[in-house]
């Protein structure tokens, strides 16, 4: 329908206003298509009279069906790219999936060849143990074989050097000898071994026998050369290197044999006073024998204090004979000579004490203080000071003669040493 004709500027603005919607462009429509969208409204607003139907219809048709078909190749190409990406995707997917049956497959290859190499490792560990357990024992192996050849090879040594009596070369050897038996100390069941310690206890016998020979047939002269206390003085170092019980025994046989000749000489039937008499006797000739025999003591080392030994050795013996002296002329002691033999035994015990580098070497050992203290009263004790040392003497000589004190026989010699 046409508009009436009084309004032909209105028309001809209406045909312009209507030609002016259907001229959109397709971006313009895309633009309308994508809001809220009414068709009614969208018509009405392209065309709102007749007229405008008339003039853009077919236009805007044909823009239309472009934008159709632009559509419908978008939606075409869209729908290519959603069955393309799907079928990449199924691809993709089953490529992982292969991807990771793979890589499980090849974690459990992985823990297989792991554990195979952990048993290996364990394997190879086990058999390194036995290689070292095995060089271990090789190793004490040959060195033991090493140290019984050195054995046998000192033993051999020792029994060549004993049998000449070469005393600094069988001390050396003995030394290293035992050392190298020490070793074997858990060998005992090994028949060699067996044979070569009963071998070595048989040389060590037989050095002991000829070193004690040797030892008394030294004391037995008045005169050692040098050489045979050299030769003495290595045996020393023999008898320390074979046992200690040897030793002691050696310094034993030393002492005895001297104090031997000393109870001959002093051990006689003269009657008790004149034995009582002759006590500073007994201290001259033990000092002559340590001068006299000086050199030969000093062959002992100083660890072993020989000197000392034989000095405690003859103060027991003379405390004995002492004591049996007093004892038997308790009733008819001579104080003289009781004082005489007191001042030579306290002089020789000075000359003990400074000779002496330990402790002090007495002949008496004093007990129970003064020796006479419970028979005295205060009275007796205060006067003690103007007696003169007879009358100390008797006093105290009185006191051991008292009833109460039935050991006073005994010990006479005591109590006048403590009275002195």
């Amino acid at each position: 329908a046409s508009s009436p004709p009084g309004n032909g500027g209105d028309g001809g603005d209406e045909t312009t206003n209507a030609s002016a919607p259907g001229a959109y462009s397709e971006d313009q429509i895309e633009t309308n298509f994508t809001k809220n969208f009414s068709a009614t409204d969208y018509l009405n607003k392209l065309f709102p009279n007749e007229e405008s139907l008339s003039s853009g219809l077919d236009d805007f048709l044909l823009k239309l069906k472009r934008r159709i078909r632009k559509v419908n190749e978008e939606i075409l190409v869209a729908v290519r790219q959603q069955s393309q990406t799907g079928s990449r995707a199924k691809e993709d997917l089953a490529l992982a999936q292969d991807g990771i049956e793979d890589l499980s497959s090849r974690i459990s290859e992985i823990k297989v060849k792991a554990e195979q190499s952990e048993t290996k490792v364990q394997e190879i560990c086990r058999d390194i143990k036995k290689l070292d357990f095995a060089k271990r024992h090789l190793t004490n192996t040959i060195t033991a074989f090493r140290r019984l050849s050195m054995l046998m090879s000192a033993v051999e040594n020792l029994q060549e050097v004993a049998d000449k009596r070469d005393y600094r070369e069988t001390a050396n050897l003995l030394e290293a000898v035992n050392q190298l038996a020490s070793h074997f100390d858990s060998f005992n069941q090994i028949p060699k071994v067996c044979e070569l310690k009963g071998k070595l206890s048989s040389i060590k016998s037989g050095l002991r026998a000829t070193i004690f020979d040797d030892f008394v047939y030294a004391t037995a002269r008045d005169e050692i050369s040098p050489e045979t206390l050299d030769k003495l003085k290595h045996a020393c170092r023999v008898v320390e290197a074979i046992d200690p019980h040897v030793r002691d025994e050696l310094v034993s046989r030393m002492c005895n044999k001297e104090m031997g000749a000393y109870q001959q000489i002093f051990s006689t039937n003269e009657a008790p006073s004149v034995k009582l008499e002759k006590t500073d006797r007994r201290y001259a000739w033990m000092k002559k024998l340590l001068a006299r025999k000086q050199a030969f003591w000093d062959v002992f080392p100083s660890s072993w204090d020989v000197t000392s030994l034989l000095c405690t050795s003859f103060c027991k013996i003379t405390k004995a004979h002492l004591a049996e002296t007093l004892d038997s002329q308790r009733d008819s002691l001579d104080v003289a000579n009781l004082l005489k033999a007191l001042h030579c035994t306290l002089d020789f015990e000075k000359e003990l004490n400074a000779m002496s580098s330990g402790g002090e070497i007495s002949l008496y050992v004093v007990e129970g203080g003064d020796g006479g203290g419970d028979g005295g009263d205060e009275s007796e004790r205060e006067d003690e000071g103007e007696l003169t040392e007879a009358d100390l003497v008797r006093r105290k000589y009185q006191q051991m003669r008292r009833p109460s004190q039935p050991d006073a026989q005994s010990s006479g010699g005591e109590a006048g040493a403590a009275a002195a």
